[in-house]
C-alpha cells in the first residue's frame, strides 16, 4: 500500500528584542522588555515505511549509546530521556550533540514549519486557536500534495486535547485520500524529528529577531528551506544572514535545513 507518514508537534519560543540572551525569559517581563512570540507548527514526512524504519533503527542505537555513557547517569534529564527520549526543549548538549551528529549524516524526512510572531502572549485558548490554523494551512498544502496516495497516515504529539480536536483539524484540511488519525506521546524517533526540526527553526527565527534591530532590514529573516541554499566549494551548507557560524540556533538549524521543503511565516504580527 502506497502510504505516507505524517508526524507532527507544536511549540512557541519567545525572545526579548530589547536585551541579548534576556534574564527574565521564562519569567516576567521588565518594563524594558520588549518580547516577541514565535508560535509554529511543524511535520516530519516520510514517503515510506522504510524511511520512517530506517531512521527509528539508526536513532535506537544513538539513544542505547547515550543511555550506556558513564558520567551522564545522574543528570536531571536523564529519567525523562530513558522514558521518553529526546525532547528538544528539555535536552541539554549531552543528549542533542549526538542527534543532531547522526542527522548530519542524512536524514530520510522532509521537513515544513508554519509559524506566526506576535507581540502578545496568548492565552490558552487563543494560542491552541493559533495553533489549529497553522496546522490547517499546512496540512491543506500535504492532503493536495499526497492526494493521490491509497492512505495518509497523520499522527500528532499527543498533548491534553481531546481526538475532536484533531478530527476538526484534518476536515478543516480538507483531505482528498483516506486519511488516518491519531495522537502518540513522546518517545518514538519519527515524532522526535518533527519536535526538534520545528524547535530549530524557531530558535533560528528568535535569535535573527533577537540579533536584528533595524527598521526595514534587507536581509531576509526568513529561514531558508533545502531550495534556497547554497554550498561553500567543500559542500559545506551556508547561510546567509544575521546569525554567525558559533551561533547554536544556526548550527542547530543546519542540520535540519537540507531536509526542509519549507518555511512560511504565516498572515502578520499579532497585537500590532
Amino acid at each position: 500500500m502506497h502510504v505516507v507518514y505524517l508526524k507532527l508537534d507544536e511549540s512557541v519560543v519567545n525572545v526579548c528584542k530589547t536585551h541579548q540572551r534576556c534574564s527574565r525569559l521564562g519569567g516576567s517581563p521588565s518594563a524594558e522588555c520588549d518580547w516577541r512570540w514565535i508560535i509554529g507548527v511543524g511535520v516530519a514526512v516520510y514517503e515510506s515505511f522504510q524511511d520512517l524504519d530506517d531512521l527509528r533503527q539508526r536513532l535506537d542505537v544513538v539513544r542505547a549509546e547515550i543511555l550506556s555513557r558513564t558520567g551522564i547517569e545522574d543528570a536531571p534529564r536523564m529519567a525523562g530521556f530513558r522514558s521518553h527520549g529526546w525532547h528538544a526543549t528539555k535536552d541539554g548538549a549531552e543528549f542533542a550533540e549526538p542527534l543532531l551528529a547522526e542527522l548530519d549524516r542524512g536524514a530520510t524526512f522532509k521537513g515544513h514549519v508554519r509559524y506566526l510572531v506576535s507581540s502578545v502572549a496568548l492565552d490558552a485558548t487563543k494560542k491552541n486557536q493559533a495553533f489549529d490554523a497553522l496546522f490547517v494551512s499546512l496540512l491543506r498544502v500535504l492532503m493536495q500534495r499526497y492526494r493521490t496516495w491509497e492512505q495518509i497516515d497523520v499522527v500528532f504529539e499527543a498533548d491534553q486535547s481531546p481526538p475532536s480536536r484533531y478530527e476538526s483539524i484534518i476536515a478543516k484540511a480538507r483531505p482528498g485520500a483516506n486519511v488516518t488519525v491519531s495522537a502518540a506521546p513522546k518517545g518514538d524517533a519519527g515524532l522526535a524529528m518533527a519536535d526538534y526540526l520545528l524547535y530549530a527553526t524557531l530558535k533560528y527565527v528568535a535569535r535573527v529577531v533577537e540579533c536584528c534591530q533595524v527598521q526595514g532590514c534587507p536581509v531576509s529573516h526568513l529561514p531558508p528551506n533545502a531550495n534556497s541554499l547554497t554550498y561553500s566549494d567543500e559542500g559545506g551548507v551556508q547561510i546567509e544572514g544575521h546569525l554567525t557560524g558559533g551561533d547554536y540556533a544556526l548550527r542547530m538549524y543546519k542540520t535540519f535545513v537540507r531536509n526542509m521543503s519549507s518555511v512560511v511565516e504565516q498572515g502578520e504580527l499579532l497585537g500590532q
